[in-house]
């Protein structure tokens, strides 16, 4: 059989794929971000109406609202299995439909070995010339397909084929193809307040031409992408390849010249980006993805010179114990990759790991100060402080790397809101944390 007479020979309507392939009590691969809406939907309401049960979902944060808080969705009908928060999983968490997977992303590939789905559900491209569907930017999904036992494609012709090591997968290895074709969802990556340029700024005097960036998302982010238009012979190695990036790499700052690990091209894991960025990648040998497991190995990180990290905390304690994920008891986002860069970059020669933050957060009692004297009861310290580097906040950046806990105290209590210094230096001395 030709390549298309495969493809033809498994193509399905999503009720068709899901009777065929998924039975009671199977565990499913899904992604995340952009997911195979059709047939995952579809499946979601034959759970809803009592047709299946004992599913379990696996994945990561989902940017389609797919109803995870209907109360139908019971914990002994479904339960998604997420290592990454957003709104979604937030609001099926309060139902039980949706539980957190603690996990550091250079682990994925253990992690899907110790699940073994049996149906990986995955969007995919069209078949190319030679029969292959490409997975689009998305390091988080090879490591379940090739740990699945079969696979349903949901084929959209909007998704970018990009450049990878695991990103192509034959119509011979699929189990079924589903069709359905619909813009990929790109929720903003967060504009950049003033706060975050002042943050920002004090990062981008830190970091030399030639360094090797990492960037995550959103306002302070975009501040430092876009504040490094003036360097030279930048180099990517980022779980994330977004906006910015795109940007600095037509304009030629980002060349990847002076990389000393995979040098000649920006290596990523995933884009959540604008339409511009996601045809920029398409088809481009400059950019290209790896699985989490490859990109986000705290050795090939630190393989790169004068690694630069940059991420965000949500709260830290005067001894440096960073909370990025949660609001006390209350999962709010995921591990991620933020200690897997930390790590690297802290062993890199050269290397930088910078966490930013605003030094308050505005909540309906009023602001409140990240810098604090413990962490908030239930919060997860998802950053050693052992492993703290800079911290930065709109009040300037200070290094914690080797300092004791009464230096770490007082630098830290120097870049809070002056609002809450006086606050903060009478409960350490209080507490015996400076003294």
């Amino acid at each position: 059989m030709t390549y298309d007479e495969i493809y033809k020979s498994k193509l399905m309507t999503a009720n068709e794929a899901i009777k065929a392939h998924i039975k009671n009590g199977d565990k499913l691969f899904l992604g995340g971000l952009g997911i195979a809406k059709e047939t995952f939907t579809t499946l979601l309401n034959k759970i809803k109406e009592g047709e299946y049960s004992g599913i379990s979902a696996y994945g990561n944060l989902i940017l389609n609202d797919i109803g995870l808080d209907d109360e139908r969705l019971t914990p002994d009908k479904f339960r998604y299995y997420a290592y990454f928060y957003g709104g979604y999983e937030r609001s099926g968490a309060k139902y039980g439909s949706v539980t957190n997977v603690p996990l550091h992303l250079n682990q994925f590939e253990e992690y899907m070995k110790f699940v073994s789905p049996d149906v990986a559900v995955i969007p995919m491209s069209p078949p190319d010339e030679q029969g292959f569907c490409n997975i689009g930017p998305a390091g988080y999904i090879p490591a379940g397909i090739v740990n699945s036992k079969k696979i349903i494609a949901e084929i959209n012709k909007n998704i970018p084929r990009v450049c990878g090591s695991r990103h192509d997968f034959h119509v011979s290895e699929i189990s079924a193809f589903v069709e359905h074709n619909e813009p990929i969802d790109i929720p903003p990556s967060g504009e950049s307040s003033e706060t975050d340029k002042k943050i920002a700024s004090y990062i981008l005097e830190q970091i030399p031409d030639g360094a090797c960036i990492q960037l995550g998302i959103g306002g302070t982010a975009n501040a430092v992408g876009y504040g490094l238009v003036d360097k030279k012979h930048l180099g990517v190695h980022s779980e994330m390849y977004g906006d910015s990036m795109a940007y600095l790499q037509k304009l030629g700052v980002i060349d990847n010249s002076q990389k000393t690990f995979m040098p000649g091209r920006s290596v990523c894991g995933f884009t959540m980006a604008t339409r511009e960025t996601l045809d920029y990648i398409d088809k481009n040998p400059r950019v290209y993805y790896e699985p989490y497991q490859y990109v986000n190995d705290v050795k090939n990180i630190a393989a790169n010179d004068n690694m630069i990290s940059i991420n965000t905390g949500l709260s830290m304690d005067l001894t440096g114990q960073l909370c990025s994920e949660s609001i006390g008891f209350r999962q709010f986002s995921g591990s991620g990759g933020q200690v897997d860069y930390i790590r690297g970059a802290t062993l890199s020669k050269g290397g930088k790991s910078f966490i930013a933050m605003s030094s308050v957060a505005n909540t309906k009692n009023g602001p409140v100060s990240k810098i604090c004297l413990s962490l908030a009861p239930g919060s997860i310290v998802t950053t050693l402080r052992a492993e703290i580097m800079y911290v930065v906040t709109e009040y300037g950046c200070v290094n914690l790397r080797f300092c004791d806990v009464p230096t770490r105290a007082k630098r830290l209590i120097s870049i809070a809101h002056p609002d809450f210094r006086d606050e903060l230096t009478f409960e350490a001395k209080k507490n015996g944390l400076i003294y």
